[in-house]
Order: structure tokens, then C-alpha cells, then sequence
């Protein structure tokens, strides 16, 4: 019982997972009570719906710890963990069914409590998630409970650590010792070679209460790093390393494979084959159902626009695709021109005497994008991704801003991180669009499938999203 005593890491992870068990056992049959209140009327208490409740949460528990969530000070708690969350809590509703299935169990289950099940858990997880999430950053800065403590090892050639030592300042981290080669540790003379100064580091570091040694090096001392590699891997703590003249790409890296060898990548978007399957699964899927339901809608606005004014009901304009590629984007004309404005590119503005009655009504709504559904059942666009630029507005900006091509690593998209953010419509001065291509490459360099869903919905509800449509 000592080990759970208040303010240690212990309790503080056995209270999470308890409180997210409660929270999702108590959403899934209180969505049972709910239901069974509005549709049949009555409430009354059911063993079967009660266990179900309990397995969920127990499930949900269970795949995180073995996907490492309740690991407060990791990469998956402190990265993207309300997703990852849903992730266990739609794998733990898929593994009740399989059981049910296979154990014929499911004969009394009724399928709209089991929607409204997963609806009510899905956002009883997400809220407990985040709010936990925020208490536990708290508790973390507060010095509630002992934080991680590291030694930095800066080793011979390293440059420009500066900007590291004041990130880490920063966030509080706990570092028990800075030792700057080729100074020796204790006062050690200038002399002493490097194979004592680590020996002496080393020594020193097994008194110490340290969870992690970070190593910073540069490019012309791996020598040296592997030497430091290999004398501190005696103690039992982890070894981390951070090239510092590249610690601005290892934001955006993670650790993948090329064949049996382990490799650092760096602006991956959605690059893994699972990624891939999932992304387009979901524009396949997500563009049938959408130019299913909105058929209707289409014919209507054909219609309005023939009326309006003469010409075609579609707009084709020439833009650039994934990896640069031409595409063809689609949209409602809204305006009396027809030109591509591959040359003499003119940018709508507020009350542009182009657009057209029913026009201004289409881009006010975004209906006029709508026809980009078929660019994204044909594979030429997604449904979230930064939003194409016609060829010559690229043309303008591609000198003056850095690597902006790379937000075409990913497929352009019909709603994206920059537009959920207000920064859509035009684009007059270098700033607003150095802020677009900014929140387009935090797009691709974050990407998840739960950042494109968290883009979708913002789409619908939020008011950022609609700002600047003319």
C-alpha cells in the first residue's frame, strides 16, 4: 500500500485507469438506461447489459495498458492520447461483439442500445481522457509527484545546444546534471581521455535517481557517441539520443523500418501502408455516402445555375495534386468567367463583380465544393488535406516561402486544418498565406485519422471554418 501513497507516478496511473473504467462503465449502461427510458418507456435493470457494461470498460483498461497509454510520462499518453483512447474503446466494442458472436450470445442484444452504447462512450472517454490529461499536466509542473529525472550529456562538436537547454528549461524538465565535454565531470583535468571522463560519469550517475541519460551530439563525433553509447549502457536507465543540428526535424520523425533495419522518418504524413489503407478507405467510403444522400441537392443546384446564367454547371481549374501532380479540381461555377487563370490569376475578393446571384450564395455555403466529392472518389483528392492552390497562386508564393511544396506530400483535401481555422479566402498579403502554409504543414506532419475526423467535425460546427467564403 505504501507504493500507492499519494504523489507517486503509481497512483496517480491506477487512477486514471480506474476512473476511465468507471466512466465508460457507468456511459454504457446508463446509455442502455437512456435508451430503454425514450424508446420503450420503461427503466428496469438487466444483468446481461450490466456485465456487457462492465466487460467494455474492462476491455478498454486492458488495451491500454498493452498499447502503453497509462504510461503518464510517454509518447503515447502525452501524444494524441484522446485518439488512441478511442482507438482501444472501438477495439473493445468489437472484441464484445466477436465474443458474443462466437458464444451465440447476442440474441437479446438490442442493436440500437449497442449505437447508443458506443456513442455515449465513445464521448464520456474523450472527455474523461482530456480532462484527465489537463490534471495530470498540472499535477506533473506542480511537483505532486517525483517528475522524471534525466543527465544531459553533451558531447565533443555538438553546436547550438542552447536552444535545447532552453526548451528543456522551459517544460520544467528535472535534470540532475549537465556535463559539457571535453570538460571533465568532478573537476577531472582537461587531459583525461574520454573513456575515463564517461567512466567517471557513470559512476556518478548510479547515485543518482535518474530515469534517463540524453545524450546531444552532432555529425562529426559518432565515434564518440557510440563509445558513450556503449559505456553508459551499464546503467539501468534509458539511453536517449538527440542530433542537435537536426532537433527541429525530430519534431516531425518517428521510428520506422526498412526491411530488418530500424530508420528515422521524417515528414511521413500518412506514408505506412495501414495509413494509406485507412485514409482512402475512409474518402471511399465517406464520398459514396455524401454523393449518395446529396444527389438531389446537385440537381437542384444545376438547376439554378442554368437559370441564373449561361454556361456550364461544372468548373474545372487546373491545380496541383499530390507530389505536384495536375489535377482537375470540380466546382459550381459561381462566376461569369470560364478561364483557368493559369496566367493573369485574380483571387475572388469581397463583393467581386464575377460571382454570380446564386454564386455568392453556393460559395457563402461551400455547396459550390461539393462537386469535388468525384476528385475524391477518383483518388485525386481527400477529404481533409490542405486545400489546392490554382497553378499560378503557387507560382506567386513559391520563392518567398520555404518549403512550400511539401504540404503536396499529402492528397489536397475539400476542408482542411488551415480553413477550420479561418485562414481561407484570399490571400492578399505574404503573411496570410505563410499562416495558411503554416497550419498545412502542421497538417501533414501530424497527421492521424483522428486529426482528419477532429477537421471534419470542426468543419460542420465551427464558425472559423465559414469566415471569409465570398
Amino acid at each position: 500500500m505504501a507504493a500507492l501513497a499519494h504523489g507517486t507516478q503509481l497512483f496517480w496511473t491506477v487512477l486514471v485507469a480506474v476512473l476511465e473504467m468507471i466512466v465508460i462503465v457507468a456511459c454504457a449502461y446508463g446509455a442502455f438506461v437512456a435508451y430503454s427510458a425514450v424508446v420503450y418507456g420503461v427503466i428496469f435493470f438487466r444483468l446481461d447489459y450490466a456485465l456487457a457494461s462492465l466487460a467494455v470498460g474492462a476491455l478498454y483498461v486492458a488495451l491500454c495498458i498493452a498499447d502503453n497509454q497509462y504510461d503518464l510520462l510517454g509518447p503515447e499518453w502525452n501524444e494524441h492520447c484522446c485518439s488512441r483512447g478511442g482507438v482501444a474503446l472501438g477495439l473493445s466494442f468489437v472484441t464484445l461483439l466477436t465474443i458474443g458472436y462466437l458464444t451465440n450470445s447476442l440474441g437479446g442484444y438490442s442493436r440500437g442500445t449497442f449505437l447508443a452504447q458506443l456513442l455515449a462512450t465513445l464521448f464520456g472517454q474523450i472527455g474523461i481522457r482530456a480532462g484527465l490529461a489537463h490534471v495530470i499536466d498540472r499535477v506533473r509542473w506542480r511537483g505532486q509527484w517525483r517528475r522524471e529525472s534525466m543527465v544531459v550529456l553533451v558531447m565533443p562538436g555538438a553546436r547550438g545546444v542552447g536552444h535545447v537547454r532552453a526548451r528543456l528549461a522551459a517544460r520544467h524538465e528535472h535534470i540532475l546534471r549537465w556535463y559539457d565535454f571535453p570538460a571533465a565531470p568532478g573537476g577531472a583535468g582537461e587531459g583525461a581521455s574520454l573513456e575515463a571522463q564517461l567512466a567517471a560519469i557513470r559512476s556518478e550517475c548510479r547515485a543518482l535517481p535518474i530515469d534517463a541519460v540524453l545524450v546531444l551530439f552532432g555529425s562529426d563525433n559518432m565515434e564518440d557517441v557510440s563509445n558513450a553509447v556503449g559505456a553508459l549502457s551499464e546503467l539501468p536507465v534509458r539511453i536517449q539520443l538527440l542530433p542537435v543540428e537536426l532537433a527541429e526535424l525530430m519534431r516531425r520523425s518517428r521510428i520506422g523500418s526498412y526491411g530488418h533495419l530500424r530508420v528515422l522518418e521524417l515528414f511521413c504524413g500518412p506514408c505506412s501502408l495501414r495509413d494509406r489503407f485507412l485514409k482512402r478507405t475512409f474518402d471511399i467510403a465517406g464520398s459514396v455516402v455524401l454523393l449518395t444522400l446529396l444527389w438531389p441537392l446537385f440537381l437542384v443546384v444545376a438547376t439554378l445555375i442554368k437559370l441564373d446564367t449561361r454556361g456550364p454547371v461544372l468548373f474545372r481549374q487546373m491545380r496541383l495534386g499530390f507530389n505536384n501532380e495536375p489535377i482537375q479540381v470540380l466546382k459550381f461555377r459561381s462566376m461569369n468567367c470560364l478561364e483557368d487563370a493559369r496566367a493573369g490569376f485574380r483571387q475572388a475578393t469581397r463583393g467581386d463583380p464575377r460571382v454570380t446571384r446564386v454564386g455568392r450564395v453556393l460559395r457563402r455555403t461551400n455547396i459550390d465544393e461539393l462537386p469535388q466529392l468525384l476528385n475524391v472518389l477518383r483518388g485525386e483528392m481527400s477529404l481533409v488535406g490542405p486545400r489546392p492552390h490554382a497553378v499560378a497562386h503557387n507560382q506567386m508564393f513559391a520563392d518567398q516561402i520555404r518549403r512550400m511544396f511539401r504540404r503536396h506530400n499529402v492528397k489536397p483535401g475539400m476542408t482542411g486544418w488551415a480553413q477550420v481555422n479561418g485562414l481561407r479566402g484570399e490571400t492578399d498579403t505574404f503573411e496570410k498565406m505563410q499562416k495558411r502554409i503554416e497550419h498545412d504543414l502542421y497538417y501533414v506532419d501530424n497527421w492521424s485519422f483522428f486529426f482528419d475526423l477532429k477537421i471534419l467535425v470542426r468543419t460542420i460546427v465551427s464558425r472559423s471554418a465559414r469566415i471569409n467564403a465570398y
